[in-house]
């Protein structure tokens, strides 16, 4: 467990922990190395989390999950400058990284960045998908994330489908640097 020297901590909202806590959330606080080794162990037994981390700890575990191999298998690939700058002028907000993009199965139109950040709208509200988005020292890993993947033309519930395993196929992959410092980005 980290201790803090108080003339070393600037601050710490003691208010925000406690309402975190009431909410049922968790708030830990942990030297780098068994932050990294806890998300790694998360990660491979198929747990469910968030963490909202520093951005040498969050690019550490990034560096070990997205192997070269991985990056192919899911089909991740950077976020083009069109796409970006789409969802600058319709969103204001600024982006840059790695997505997979996936087809409808029922009605073919695609579904990656753009269609994440609409959905997110929807279904998390805009003020929150923008604060996700301006975090400026921290950043988001959402470990084994359960989201629906809804087609935003037809409306249908892409489901994931599983080989060997691994979640691959019809799942929706992102590894975001969004603000310099932060990113956004999910391991399954």
């Amino acid at each position: 467990m980290e201790t803090y020297n108080s003339s070393k901590v600037s601050h710490i909202d003691f208010n925000a922990i406690q309402t975190l806590v009431h909410q049922g959330k968790a708030v830990i606080s942990s030297e780098d190395s068994a932050l990294i080794e806890w998300a790694i162990k998360l990660i491979m037994e198929g747990r469910t989390a968030t963490l909202y981390l520093k951005p040498t700890v969050f690019e550490a575990i990034r560096r070990w999950y997205w192997t070269p191999e991985r990056i192919k298998l899911v089909g991740l690939k950077p976020i083009s400058v069109e796409k970006a700058a789409q969802i600058k002028s319709d969103f204001s907000i600024d982006i840059d990284g790695y997505a997979n993009n996936i087809d409808c199965p029922r009605c073919g139109h695609p579904y990656s960045t753009y269609e994440f950040i609409q959905q997110g709208f929807e279904e998390h509200g805009e003020e929150f998908v923008r604060a996700a988005f301006s975090f400026k020292r921290a950043a988001i890993l959402a470990i084994n994330p359960v989201q629906d993947t809804i087609c935003r033309n037809c409306r249908l519930h892409i489901l994931n489908t599983v080989e060997d395993g691994a979640r691959i196929g019809n799942s929706y992959y992102y590894d975001y640097r969004c603000v310099e410092g932060n990113g956004y980005g999910c391991c399954r």
